[in-house]
């Protein structure tokens, strides 16, 4: 019994931030939602402070918040990034961001379990594509995934969490598949003052280039996914 009250004070200290924590991370989500139209390049490189290393800390934190916020592109940070500071620093805030931002919700959907995963594909139908996936190359997956892009970035990595995937080849597999976005959007930040220079037309061809190679990439696979069910159920 002593010990029990000697805990008490231990276990309501540790409740009280849990609560602390939901109640200012779903405050932070319900402004940002509400004010979601605003959340764009103009918009954050006017929040960011013009401090150097405060500007460094506050985009590492927008980052850590788009983790968990699916209605941020991460594209925007990335631009955002190439406007406030030089290209190689906006590359590593970029890489570090990334990093984070996708580290979060891997980890959320971890934590969650194989209970999430029936939730997450009720929000979104398409990560029932997933499902033939679990059994594969995590790194490739991984890779592949970020690469093709057309799914939504935050229910796909608590999914992969929350499927069981190990963080090693998730996180090289996701930040590799992600370093074309992560260059070019940097260059295109830190070139947008001349949209008619070649860093930025080719950047842009480069992303627009992938994203039209994504989608072909994209349909093959559902078809060829879709395919497979189809065998699959004529079978049984």
């Amino acid at each position: 019994m002593i010990e029990n009250e000697k805990n008490t004070p231990h276990r309501a200290l540790k409740i009280f931030g849990r609560i602390f924590v939901i109640l200012f991370w779903g405050g932070l989500l319900l402004f940002c939602f509400l004010n979601r139209e605003k959340i764009s390049v103009e918009g954050i490189v006017g929040l960011v402070p013009k401090d150097s290393v405060l500007s460094v800390i506050v985009m590492l934190l927008l980052f850590a918040f788009k983790g968990v916020a699916v209605f941020i592109y991460g594209s925007i940070l990335y631009a955002a990034s190439g406007i406030l500071f030089s290209l190689p620093v906006a590359i590593i805030v970029n890489t570090i961001g990334t990093v984070i931002m996708t580290t979060i919700p891997f980890y959320i959907g971890k934590k969650a379990g194989s209970r999430l995963l029936g939730e997450l594909v009720k929000k979104n139908s398409k990560l029932e594509l997933l499902r033939d996936t679990q059994n594969k190359n995590e790194f490739f997956v991984s890779f592949f995934l970020r690469m093709v892009g057309l799914l939504p970035a935050d229910l796909v990595a608590m999914y992969l969490g929350a499927s069981g995937m190990r963080y090693k080849p998730y996180f090289f597999g996701t930040v590799i598949g992600l370093l074309h976005a992560i260059v070019c959007f940097s260059v295109m930040g830190t070139s947008i003052d001349d949209v008619g220079s070649p860093q930025f037309l080719i950047s842009f061809i480069v992303e627009v280039g992938l994203m039209l190679l994504s989608l072909l990439i994209y349909f093959i696979w559902k078809l060829k996914n879709k395919k497979k069910r189809d065998d699959d159920t004529n079978e049984a």
